[in-house]
């Protein structure tokens, strides 16, 4: 059995309301900080963590930096645990709320070049199971965002079909994830991380 843990960075600062997606900033806020703290101590303090994978962006940096403290681990960063690409950097999180989050997954965006939920599927299935081949039979820690997060969690719920509608049944806290146990069949199970 491979282990692959899936963790969502802590809350971060946003102080003009907007949608950050991969715009620089947006670092954790002090609550943030104390999320990833409560996260670090009551569920990954006695894991057996080898490896720990995080997005380079500022908010999952330093989420991936009060973990590694815990662990006694080194972070690797990589570009494809990045939040979803979009046109949206910086709008107003209002026209988000109007759309319950969707404004990415609209056609116009869409026409735009944002990426797809199948594209975003893609990008972090394959980088996830490159790790499990990485460290087969032991226990991974990755930091990413929440789309990123939601739709390959719902590939391996077996949920189908994945569309933006049946992604909002699939809860991404802020400083929570998922575990997900691989078994040597490349069969997965789910389970939410659940903390103390």
């Amino acid at each position: 059995m491979t282990t692959i843990y899936l963790v969502r960075h802590g809350e971060y600062e946003n102080p003009d309301y907007v949608f950050p997606c991969r715009l620089p900033g947006f670092g954790l806020s002090v609550r943030g900080r104390a999320q990833v703290r409560q996260l670090a101590a009551s569920y990954f303090a006695n894991k057996p963590v080898v490896a720990l994978y995080s997005s380079p962006l500022l908010r999952t940096k330093q989420t991936a930096q009060i973990l590694a403290e815990t662990l006694h681990l080194s972070i690797m960063f990589d570009d494809r645990l990045l939040e979803v690409t979009t046109h949206a950097d910086g709008v107003p999180m209002k026209l988000f709320d109007e759309t319950n989050g969707g404004l990415s997954y609209t056609p116009e965006y869409q026409a735009k070049g944002a990426e797809s939920i199948e594209d975003l599927i893609i990008r972090m299935d394959n980088f996830i199971q490159e790790k499990v081949r990485k460290h087969q039979g032991r226990e991974v820690l990755i930091v990413t965002h929440g789309d990123p997060m939601r739709y390959v969690v719902m590939k391996y719920m077996r949920i189908v079909p994945i569309t933006f509608e049946a992604s909002r049944s699939v809860a991404i806290p802020i400083a929570g994830g998922y575990k997900i146990e691989f078994s040597d069949t490349g069969e997965a199970q789910v389970y939410p991380i659940v903390t103390a």
